[in-house]
């Protein structure tokens, strides 16, 4: 007998914090990442590789608001627990599967972080290890990975709980729900993405599943080839070969991997879909789906310092991870077109998998086979049966109100399966719920902080239709206008802002604007400039203005200026961290220092950013060439970082 509780999870939790009120104009170039296909990767592989990608995170804001001072915090969460399993999803944060745990054997499954921490590592900037993690869309971590999600139960014809979590996403415009139960030792998902309009759209998906790393866990799923990724210098290279030795090492064992890497398993349609961690005592966890999900992945950190500073990084003593995961596409650089009117669904199933270590950890193509016959023989797990509903509860936790929104902006449903009540919607849709309804947008006071951003061709035809003769009505259709790729009407409109009511947030958008589309690095910084004289106590702005006169080489203007700012942004590990580089390249190294070191700390220093080891470099080419009496250019990094080596506390280098 399968019970369904909803009750708070505890754990020590960094704070999420507020959003930014400043939209993505320019500022992720993680999305625009050039992607380069070696030819080893045939043309068929390579057909949907870099399709779909998008341009900005527009309407979503960015998360970026967290920090590291921890403390105990009870989360929304909904367990599922028989005699043989309990299964933890914490509903408050994107639904993640937490902890699943087999009774019978005393063992937990996945990788169970004992922190929630966030860091800059998804494409909203604020992601979290561990668990299992539902990834839609658009290619990354999920926009609503630290959002909460609808909750309810649900009952099944058997008369067995179901556990329903759904949103609607915004950028592709598509409800996905998450929908599991229990069947006996198995945990089962029901997966399904839903789109409504009435146009095709790109999508996407991946179950990040975090397993615990030990030195003898081998990762085992049916292929004989993999595409391996690395990410370097603003670009992927994705390449391919055969598993399981790539460049000398067997690589199914991620302790070989030095740097962090990422391994799409290419499994052949015949075979069975499925991935396993398996530890030297030959148990652990599989994960096995219907063929509609077939890509299968490994992502590991490295053995390198960087990585395991990463792994770190974002725990507290839970030790280290790899990632397995499974997507409908064999690699995560790839989109494919969802028709209109069109939903997709596919089952996966969570179990413990317990076989002959001599097996497991001998030839891998034997292993893959045996595993093969223990997932052919579980089959029946995926029935789908299981998810035919008799009745349906109440919502026990809220998600957003933006499915509500849309199905007012659409005047019909979003979804077929899943309710977005009226009462969901908040003042984060206010101004937008008024302008659906009346026709005009509120004016506010330009100091205020924006609640939140939309975008799409039916609000700007709603906007376009109505009274417009405010500085707010026009940076957001310039906000709505970028985001439609209209840069040049984008420009116009918050210049037209300005001119009504000089405004730190239309100012700033120009910058961003001049910065990222117009390559001009001093009207962007003058730009800053009068944003930041009209809003000094924004710490997200003060972030931005800093980067503009590094860019624009006004450094000594932005050490002018942190003297000013309030304590609490002076006191924040990026503003110092961007104070060090403005003195280092003015080269006033002991300044530098006195802010670069091992004690300073950057909340949301982000996957794969080298600015803490590429300013430590700065600073110390400087002072070594005037120890040895020669040009900085002639000396090489090694020389450097062997002369001066980088603190393990500062390094983040994956590669």
């Amino acid at each position: 007998m399968t019970v369904l509780r909803f009750e708070k999870y505890n754990m020590p939790a960094a704070p999420l914090g507020e959003d930014s009120t400043l939209p993505d104009i320019h500022v992720n170039n993680y999305i625009r990442a050039k992607i380069d296909v070696s030819e080893r990767v045939s043309g068929e592989d390579a057909k949907y590789v870099g399709k779909g990608v998008i341009s900005t995170l527009i309407p979503y804001s960015i998360q970026d608001g967290y920090s590291r001072e921890r403390q105990v915090r009870g989360f929304d969460a909904a367990i599922l627990e028989n005699e043989y399993l309990r299964a933890v999803f914490i509903t408050e944060i994107g639904g993640r599967l937490w902890s699943l745990y087999d009774k019978k054997r005393n063992i937990e499954l996945l990788y169970k972080n004992d922190v929630f921490q966030p860091a800059n590592l998804a494409l909203r900037n604020a992601w979290f290890s561990g668990g299992v993690e539902w990834n839609v869309g658009i290619k990354g971590h999920n926009p609503l990975t630290c959002s909460p999600l609808f909750a309810q139960k649900l009952v099944n014809k058997q008369g067995e709980p179901v556990l329903r979590m759904y949103e609607y996403e915004r950028i592709r415009g598509v409800t996905y729900a998450i929908e599991a139960t229990l069947k006996d030792d198995a945990l089962v998902m029901n997966m399904t993405v839903e789109n409504t309009a009435e146009k095709p759209v790109y999508m996407y998906w991946w179950s990040n599943i975090a397993v615990p790393e030990t030195p003898d866990t081998r990762v085992i799923t049916p292929a004989k080839e993999a595409f391996y990724c690395g990410y370097t210098d603003g670009a992927y290279l994705l390449d391919k070969a055969s598993v399981p030795f790539i460049e000398g090492r067997d690589i199914t064992y991620s302790a070989n991997s030095y740097r962090s890497r990422d391994f799409f398993f290419d499994i052949p349609d015949k075979n069975e879909k499925f991935v396993a961690a398996i530890n030297g005592e030959g148990r652990g966890l599989l994960q096995f789906s219907d063929p509609i999900l077939k890509g299968r992945k490994l992502f590991v950190w490295g053995q390198h310092q960087g990585g395991k500073r990463w792994n770190e990084w974002l725990s507290q003593d839970a030790g280290g991870y790899i990632e397995i995961q499974a997507g409908l596409l064999k690699t995560q650089l790839e989109h494919f077109v969802m028709p209109e009117k069109s939903s997709i669904n596919w089952r996966e199933c969570y179990c413990t998998a317990e076989i002959d270590p001599k097996i497991a950890h001998g030839d891998f193509y034997e292993a893959a086979e045996l595993l093969g016959g223990v997932v052919a023989s579980k089959k029946d797990k995926l029935d789908p049966t299981l998810f035919e509903i008799e009745s349906e509860e109440a919502l026990s936790y809220y998600g957003s109100g933006w499915g509500a929104l849309e199905a007012k902006l659409r005047g019909a449903a979003v979804s077929r399966r899943c309710s977005f009540p009226e009462d969901s919607i908040t003042s984060e849709q206010r101004d937008w719920k008024k302008l659906i309804e009346e026709g005009a947008l509120p004016e506010h006071d330009p100091d205020e902080k924006i609640a939140s951003h939309v975008a799409g061709e039916r609000w700007i035809a709603l906007m376009e239709a109505a009274p417009h003769e405010n500085w707010y009505y026009y940076e957001r259709l310039g906000v709505m206008k970028y985001a439609n790729g209209e840069s040049d009407e984008a420009k116009k409109c918050f210049e037209r802002s300005i001119e009504l009511c000089d405004n730190a947030w239309a100012r700033r958008n120009l910058a961003q604007l001049y910065k990222g589309v117009y390559g001009d690095l001093d009207s962007a910084a003058d730009n800053m400039i009068r944003a930041l004289e009209l809003k000094r106590d924004y710490l997200p702005l003060v972030i931005e203005f800093a980067c503009a006169m590094l860019r624009a080489k006004r450094e000594k203007l932005f050490i002018e200026v942190y003297e000013t700012l309030d304590e609490r942004i002076k006191q924040n590990g990026r503003i110092k961290m961007l104070l060090g580089e403005c003195y280092s390249n003015i080269g006033d190294t002991d300044a530098a220092r006195r802010y670069i070191n091992a004690e300073l700390v950057v909340p949301d220093l982000m996957e794969g950013e080298y600015s803490l080891s590429n300013i430590w470099l700065g600073i110390y080419s400087q002072v070594l060439a005037k120890e040895r009496g020669v040009k900085r250019e002639s000396l090489s990094a090694e020389e450097v970082y062997e002369a001066y080596p980088l603190p393990r506390e500062l390094d983040f280098r994956m590669h």
